[in-house]
């Protein structure tokens, strides 16, 4: 059998798809792919600390599982046998879920539907991830367990609310982690450790059994090191097709701008040599202006808070003191905020959902910068000032329920960086396509 490389450079991890060719092929088991993940995770404990807990036992027992199938003939699907690393946010029968906080203490009696699903593929649960308090912010910093580290870029905040999952495929212990989404609890992490996060359109993965951060923004979504493995993950979770299909609109991009958002000017420049190689390769690019008098970050703060609150209103007042201060002073801005002001936002999303609508129906994917500052130090990371920036441009695609991706940026340009694509409601197959022919285009 083939040996899997036990190298510690956490920048070429394994994928999922030399996973599931590997596995498919019998040059190792499913079994040797499982311990050789919990030999990184076990040399990463201190350094990444992407892991809450690590499900070694029933790892190692789903292993065998998997094996018997591939050896019958007969696997559930492409997954069968690939380990996940899952967020410690979504629910599995008789496991502690504690959401990175103190206040949280549940053992739920049934699993997430999204992990119904993972375990009927033959998908492998290492363990769970380490996270942002009550997934209520965007850095990735725990005053509770010290939150994970990351792997790639030591001093550098992880990003959040999906620090764990980011830094677990980020240092290879881990080839595919599931994530959570509310504001751009996945991009963020992913932009900051490079790698690939992908949210799918509003309940395309279904939330059933995850814990609620702000139910009508929450999304569930993957960390990988490609587009092609989110493609593998959203075919066998979602029924996503697979085929090699290219984009839709004629290779046709929109850079998104905003012109209230001051960008890092080493951002900028990176975003813009981007899309001068796209333009080389043959991709027809235009700049389109954000809808005006629409303010996402009040927009979205109003409804992510008034929702937080009332989610986590009975632990805000019963038990404060449990939870960490950046979360619980966000919380208390929550219970400030009105039903009017609430009910007024949401129909600023809907003025502005039928605005957006049409200004991407033309386009295979709009383009901005995941991130428009560069990545924050652990000590700046807390500041409300780099929280802001950290989320301004991943929380509108929350707001209109539309798919986006981060992929990592162009090695020369500031480290790290991410370009975000994102497109319409409903167009998840055809912007994973046309991320993909992105990728490449800015590999070659």
């Amino acid at each position: 059998m083939k040996t899997l490389s036990h190298s510690s450079n956490p920048s070429v991890p394994h994928t999922v798809r030399e996973l599931c060719d590997g596995l498919a092929d019998h040059q190792y088991s499913a079994v040797e792919l499982v311990e050789h993940c919990l030999e990184r995770i076990d040399a990463t404990t201190d350094s990444v600390r992407a892991f809450v807990e690590v499900f070694r036992s029933t790892a190692r027992q789903q292993a065998g599982e998997s094996d018997e199938r591939h050896r019958a003939g007969r696997p559930l699907s492409p997954i069968d046998g690939i380990p996940f690393a899952v967020k410690d946010i979504i629910g599995m029968q008789g496991r502690k879920m504690s959401a990175g906080s103190r206040s949280v203490d549940i053992v739920p009696a049934s699993d997430a539907s999204i992990i119904s699903r993972l375990r009927s593929a033959g998908g492998i649960i290492l363990g769970t991830t380490r996270m942002h308090e009550l997934a209520y912010g965007p850095s990735g910093l725990n005053d509770f367990d010290g939150g994970a580290r990351n792997p790639r870029f030591p001093g550098i905040i992880p990003g959040g609310s999906s620090s764990g999952s980011a830094a677990a495929v980020a240092a290879g212990l881990s080839p595919i982690a599931l994530g959570s989404d509310t504001g751009g609890s996945i991009r963020a992490p992913a932009t900051l450790c490079g790698i690939v996060g992908f949210k799918p359109s509003y309940d395309l993965l279904p939330i059933t059994g995850v814990h609620p951060t702000a139910p009508t923004l929450d999304h569930l979504g993957f960390l990988t090191s490609s587009v092609e493995d989110v493609r593998i993950a959203m075919n066998v979770f979602a029924g996503i097709p697979l085929a090699e299909e290219g984009p839709h609109a004629g290779r046709r991009l929109a850079v998104f701008d905003d012109p209230d958002l001051t960008v890092d000017p080493a951002i900028a420049t990176a975003l813009s040599n981007a899309v001068d190689a796209l333009s080389d390769r043959g991709w027809h690019v235009e700049s389109v202006t954000a809808p005006s008098g629409f303010d996402v970050m009040d927009v979205s703060t109003t409804i992510m808070a008034y929702e937080a609150y009332r989610v986590n209103r009975e632990r805000l007042e019963t038990v404060p003191e449990l939870l960490g201060a950046d979360v619980r002073e966000r919380l208390e801005d929550g219970a400030r905020i009105t039903r009017d002001q609430y009910e007024h936002a949401l129909g600023e999303v809907d003025r502005v959902r039928t605005e957006m609508s049409a200004l991407a129906a033309p386009f295979d994917a709009l383009v901005n910068a995941t991130i428009p500052i560069t990545g924050p130090s652990i000590e700046a990371g807390a500041r409300p000032d780099v929280r802001r920036m950290l989320m301004r441009n991943t929380r509108l695609q929350n707001l209109l329920g539309v798919p986006a991706i981060s992929l990592p940026g162009d090695p020369s340009g500031p480290a790290p960086w991410g370009i975000q694509l994102f497109s319409r409601r409903g167009r998840d197959a055809a912007l994973l396509a046309s991320a993909a022919a992105v990728a490449s285009d800015l590999a070659g």
